[in-house]
């Protein structure tokens, strides 16, 4: 549409010059296209799918409101795009907003702050590539590429289900729950490591490396977690540093950190070991365990205070 509109001034400026008639048909249409601009910013509205989570965090909130008025704003906004699980949404900058298409660019060409809202979202709305279009209107085209297909979506989904069915009772405690899944995960697969990658020219990131591949990252085994911990309608995300990811979950009012990665280790005779260090512990425990990998950033993952 961008392009057709640019067609439709680039003739109508060459038949001003022919004709002597001026600029008036360009200026009408950019009259129209403002006009339209501002019919349309009234009534946005977004589609969510059912791995939207309503919650809120220290770092992002969701919103209603898709006329960006600051960088939060924007930040704000592009949560709420991503935990929605569409993957194409147009919203727009707000006219005292100078720097919200540079800002919006900034976020998209960087990633780190993208990333990060990656780790608020339920695996299967996470993203692996995210576009922007935008144009002098300050309208920004948002087009998304998942990082979960949707056969992998439903095959994950019927393997969860199987497998709650088959290890997890009714009148288990949810700290019991939770610890069934870690150490079902950990004695069901394998880390990757570089070898393994290397070999099966495979970097084994997603849920269902470790729970159908049987090897996983980090990545995988944060993802595979996750997934059972909103069956259990717990409230988690993801806290990753530059070289690791693992989860964070509520339990009651409690925020705990749960590392399957650093409790299935890989050891020199390639036993395979489960440990529970890293199994529901709070940020104090964390941080006397001081492994140097679980130094993250306490101004985005604040819940993990």
């Amino acid at each position: 549409m961008k392009k057709i509109i640019a067609v439709i001034l680039a003739t109508i400026g060459f038949l001003s010059i022919a004709f002597g008639i001026g600029y008036q048909f360009k200026d009408d249409i950019y009259v129209f296209y403002q006009e339209e601009i501002l019919k349309k910013k009234d009534n946005i509205t977004i589609t969510t799918n059912k791995y939207y989570k309503e919650n809120d965090y220290s770092y992002v909130q969701n919103t209603n409101d898709f006329i960006a008025k600051n960088k939060t704003h924007l930040k704000n906004i592009f949560y709420t795009i991503i935990n929605s699980g569409t993957e194409n949404f147009t919203f727009y900058c707000d006219e005292e907003y100078k720097n919200c298409v540079d800002d919006a660019i900034e976020m998209v060409n960087n990633q780190d702050i993208l990333s990060n809202i990656n780790n608020f979202v339920h695996p299967f709305n996470s993203f692996n590539t995210i576009n922007i279009s935008y144009d002098e209107y300050g309208e920004i085209i948002v087009q998304i590429d998942k990082v979960y297909t949707e056969e992998e979506i439903e095959e994950l989904n019927t393997l969860v289900e199987e497998i709650i069915n088959d290890n997890i009772k009714t009148s288990m405690t949810t700290k019991e729950k939770v610890e069934t899944i870690h150490n079902y995960i950990i004695n069901k697969g394998t880390y990757a490591t570089d070898k393994i990658r290397e070999k099966n020219n495979k970097e084994y990131n997603k849920a269902n490396d470790i729970l159908i591949n049987k090897y996983g990252i980090c990545s995988a085994y944060t993802d595979a977690m996750a997934l059972f911990l909103y069956e259990f309608d717990l409230d988690n995300y993801k806290i990753a540093t530059d070289s690791h990811i693992w989860n964070l979950v509520k339990i009651g009012n409690e925020w705990l950190h749960l590392d399957l990665t650093w409790d299935d280790p890989i050891t020199e005779n390639g036993e395979d070991k489960l440990e529970i260090y890293f199994l529901l512990i709070d940020n104090d425990r964390l941080e006397e365990l001081d492994t140097g990998e679980h130094e993250f950033n306490k101004e985005i993952y604040k819940e993990a205070l």
